[in-house]
């Protein structure tokens, strides 16, 4: 039974079918031993009642014979055995002298000879000091009673006398057949009922599973539970506050994954609220991206046309952002701070940067073709990437505070940025240096540069954004962002 249970244990049996079988296996446990116990009973009550039935009989008989018996009325005594024989059960009778002679029968006798049978049944009976003694015929069809036949507390003879037990058999056999079917009944009628029984207790299960499934899908509008009042019904109570909060939840990580980048807002979720401030060391490339003429801009659109403009171009610049492994740090006005490689270690970081930098420049290119065709302004942006180590960790006060990075990676970064030119790329030395970037540089090199805030020139490059024109790769992604 554990290897047929171990053997069967991965396969995904549904509960309700382990707890019917296991409900009809009980059923017809209990009925197999109620009806063999049912059986075992009418077995020995039928014994019971043959052995009283035949000792009646033969001691009726022995009363009857002793008189003719003490007076050797042979006649008399043929005319009683004779009489007994009548009787539909009784298939031989005999009377014997203390000699063990027969003096008279009737019908079959279950011995031929006082050795072979009936000085054995008389010493059993003197010896047990037993009235009556009663055995089987080895046909196991027939019963034999022997009893001594006394007058007047003095033994005269003997008298036997053969039971046929096959009515009787015929009759306990009906009986047994009753018992047989009702309990055969019995048990199919479990099994029909554990069926139901059990996918009836397995329907609360059924509504926790429904309603999990319903859950995992987002469809929390499809989670309904019955009200219950049993300890099944505490159970579904605690499953509904638990998915109100895991919904509750949902929603919080929807609304922060919007003011934070899906990496950063995961990470700040898995620390449980126990965030604390400070910072580790981490390697990757930083890129700004702010609009060129931007406070002419604002004096030119009203407020809400100048934070449409922003948000259809930011928007863009996330999803490019994003599709090059990038995380959105903040948006700062008419600027937006990408970092690569933080949270996420990525080896290509500076590659990637640079890829999310020539996609930001080429959908702008895009949205000004479509806003030139309808008279609007057009918009140009100057992008800088600087990489290296920064400190990335919570900045602010216990109250309030952002993940973000800092160093002199990041000012390098955002310094670079105002240095480039209106529609292009401008890299540093160390962001020109990682990995797979040398081709994408133009061999004439902006050389050294001064920024502000920093005593020493640093090295410049520009990119060159036409190789990324003409790779089918970078137009399918850049046709996934804005197609044309």
């Amino acid at each position: 039974m554990m290897q047929l249970h171990e053997r069967f244990k991965p396969y995904p049996i549904p509960l309700a079918i382990r707890w019917s079988v296991s409900i009809a296996a009980l059923i017809t446990l209990v009925m197999a031993l109620l009806g063999w116990f049912l059986i075992e009973q009418q077995q020995v009550s039928y014994r019971q009642q043959t052995d009283l039935l035949g000792e009646m009989i033969i001691d009726q008989f022995a009363r009857s014979a002793s008189e003719p018996l003490m007076a050797d009325d042979i006649l008399s005594l043929e005319v009683l055995v004779s009489e007994q024989e009548k009787n539909e059960l009784i298939i031989g009778m005999q009377l014997f002298d203390l000699s063990g002679n027969t003096l008279a029968r009737a019908g079959a006798r279950p011995f031929d000879g006082v050795q072979e049978g009936e000085e054995i049944i008389k010493q059993e009976v003197l010896t047990e000091g037993r009235s009556t003694q009663a055995w089987t015929n080895s046909d196991a069809s027939t019963v034999s009673y022997l009893k001594p036949v006394s007058f007047q507390n003095t033994q005269v003879g003997y008298a036997l006398m053969a039971i046929d037990l096959q009515p009787l058999e015929r009759d306990l056999r009906a009986t047994l057949n009753a018992l047989i079917l009702t309990t055969l009944g019995l048990i199919a009628v479990g099994v029909l009922l554990a069926f139901p029984l059990a996918y009836r207790f397995c329907r609360p299960i059924h509504h926790l599973v429904a309603a999990g499934e319903a859950f995992d899908r987002g469809d929390i509008c499809e989670v309904k539970l019955p009200n219950r009042e049993d300890e099944i019904g505490r159970v579904l109570t605690t499953f509904r506050k638990m998915a109100d909060g895991m919904e509750a939840k949902r929603h919080v990580e929807k609304a922060l994954s919007r003011y934070l980048s899906p990496s950063i807002a995961e990470k700040v979720i898995s620390d449980h609220g126990e965030c604390s401030l400070g910072g580790v060391r981490s390697e990757g490339s930083v890129l700004f991206c702010d609009i060129v003429g931007f406070t002419e801009l604002s004096e030119q659109l009203e407020l809400e046309d100048l934070a449409n403009l922003l948000n259809e171009f930011f928007h863009y610049f996330a999803v490019a952002g994003n599709s090059c492994h990038g995380t959105v740090d903040k948006f700062i006005g008419d600027c937006v701070m990408i970092v690569f490689g933080i949270p996420n270690y990525d080896e290509l970081h500076g590659i990637h940067a640079l890829t999310s930098a020539v996609l930001m420049q080429l959908v702008a290119e895009r949205i000004n073709e479509r806003r030139a065709a309808k008279g609007e302004n057009t918009i140009q942006f100057r992008i800088g990437i600087n990489s290296g180590i920064m400190l990335e960790g919570n900045l602010g006060s216990h109250e309030r505070m952002q993940y973000t990075v800092v160093g002199d990676t990041v000012n390098v970064a955002s310094r670079i940025c105002g240095l480039a030119d209106p529609g292009s790329v401008l890299l540093t030395g160390e962001a020109a240096s990682q990995p797979g970037m040398q081709e994408y540089v133009k061999p004439s090199s902006r050389g050294m540069v001064m920024v502000k805030g920093r005593k020493g020139p640093i090295l410049a490059y520009e990119t060159d954004i036409a190789l990324f024109r003409d790779d089918d790769l970078f137009r399918k992604s850049l046709d996934s962002i804005f197609p044309e």
